[in-house]
């Protein structure tokens, strides 16, 4: 975690913190300080997603034609899922330009797929909001504080 005798120019700023989170998951923890979590956040969601395009294949998985809301999801994700979409698109015209061509996943899968990668984005938009609560954490311990003395004299 950060330091708290951080100066207020030196706290992290909360909207960079979300990018770099929606970047790459973990970033933004890895930027605000807190390391072991962001090895551990970024190893886990996104072994995710791609555990879903493995099983359900990137043809069927991130496809904004077939999977309706769940490539919102998905989108989560952020750079990859648009790399794996950019796949997606170019394997459907391949099929387009040669009808012998199907990538598309059997039925079980491509919904497994889908969900994985989908509950994947999910994970990564709370990653994205830990990351706010965090920094704004920061922010908030970084303030002075009154002495106890004049808070309880306050209070009364």
């Amino acid at each position: 975690m950060a330091k708290r005798s951080q100066t207020k120019e030196s706290l992290p700023s909360a909207p960079l913190a979300a990018l770099l989170a929606w970047l790459m998951p973990g970033l933004g923890h890895w930027w605000i300080g807190d390391r072991p979590r962001a090895i551990i956040l970024f190893i886990v969601v996104t072994t995710t997603f791609w555990a879903g395009v493995a099983v359900g294949g990137v043809r069927t998985v991130v496809s904004e034609r077939e999977n309706g809301p769940w490539i919102a999801a998905e989108l989560c994700m952020g750079p990859q899922s648009l790399i794996a979409l950019k796949a997606s698109k170019m394997l459907r015209e391949k099929e387009r330009k040669d009808a012998s061509l199907n990538y598309r996943a059997p039925w079980p899968s491509g919904d497994i797929g889908v969900i994985y990668a989908g509950v994947a984005g999910l994970l990564n938009l709370l990653v994205i909001l830990d990351v706010l609560a965090r920094v704004e954490h920061l922010h908030t311990a970084a303030r002075p504080r009154a002495p106890a003395l004049i808070r309880k004299a306050a209070r009364s």
